[in-house]
């Protein structure tokens, strides 16, 4: 289990725990600030902080695990933040319990570890551990700050990464062998049709009830629409793997790509010949890759 938690994460939980020990070293959060040497207090906060990294991987397994959504900057910024959200509500009920509990036995000792949970009547109250919720929300605000800016810097980096690995592919694809000769035909619902070699396509896209189709011809660059689906031709030229359905809307020859780009929103090929990009889906990144 332990293995799907990425490195990074883990790394972010020990800076998160070292950022509580200054607090905690510094602030004295709980009002004992003169019950003990600040040397006594420093070793304190230290396994306070242990505490608080554990609870940072607990909240990371149930985020993982039960609701299924790991640690994954490929994802969009829904996704990032539905994570964040329920991994900070996890986190935060766990360290006000654990740092709660943790400093009530430092302070009555071991016998008295109840003292957390009951009031001054002895009847058990959850009074203290909302006190102790309460003034960790403090540091919950520098906390989300900081989950803000590291999120979408790893979002970015993993972008460029991802367009850096394709462009990449596309320097090193070399020279293509050559297709077996032939042509198809595609044909639309009005008895229009076009006959083509599959190697002479650019790019085609699906527009209403119809589909545009640039290809060249004699080294010319042309276009036909054509009545039909795009699902229907994709299937026709399923044998040509260089023809991928990049996007809902278009299909493009791999062959042609010159270079990728692209934001947070997604990539755009840009293809030989044309001025225009075509937008690639996430879902097709990786299928792309393959075809390069």
């Amino acid at each position: 289990m332990m293995k799907r938690i990425q490195k990074i994460s883990i790394r972010d939980y020990a800076l998160l725990s070292i950022g509580f020990f200054l607090f905690f070293t510094l602030m004295r959060p709980y009002g004992i600030e003169n019950s003990v040497s600040d040397k006594l207090w420093a070793l304190q906060s230290l396994g306070c902080c242990s505490l608080i990294f554990v609870a940072a991987l607990i909240s990371e397994v149930i985020v993982s695990y039960v609701f299924r959504l790991p640690c994954d900057y490929s994802k969009d910024w829904p996704y990032q933040v539905r994570r964040g959200i329920i991994f900070f509500i996890f986190l935060a009920v766990l360290i006000s319990a654990f740092g709660g509990q943790y400093f009530t036995i430092i302070e009555w000792g071991w016998k008295k570890w109840y003292y957390f949970w009951i009031d001054y009547d002895q009847n058990f109250s959850l009074q203290w551990y909302w006190n102790s919720f309460r003034q960790d929300l403090i540091w919950a605000i520098f906390v989300a700050v900081y989950w803000l800016f590291m999120t979408k810097s790893r979002m970015k980096e993993h972008k460029i990464r991802e367009l850096t690995s394709l462009n990449d592919a596309i320097d090193q694809a070399g020279t293509v062998c050559e297709e077996p000769a032939g042509v198809v035909e595609i044909c639309g619902e009005y008895k229009e049709s076009l006959t083509v070699s599959p190697t002479d396509i650019l790019y085609m896209e699906s527009i209403a009830n119809y589909l545009s189709i640039w290809y060249f011809q004699d080294g010319e660059l042309k276009q036909k629409r054509i009545r039909t689906t795009l699902k229907s031709v994709e299937e026709a030229l399923a044998g040509y793997t260089f023809l991928l359905h990049c996007h809902r809307a278009f299909l493009v020859n791999t062959r042609f790509i010159t270079h990728v780009d692209g934001n947070s929103a997604g990539c755009q090929l840009h293809l030989f010949s044309i001025d225009r990009t075509i937008p690639v889906s996430k879902a097709n990144i990786e299928a792309l890759r393959r075809a390069i």
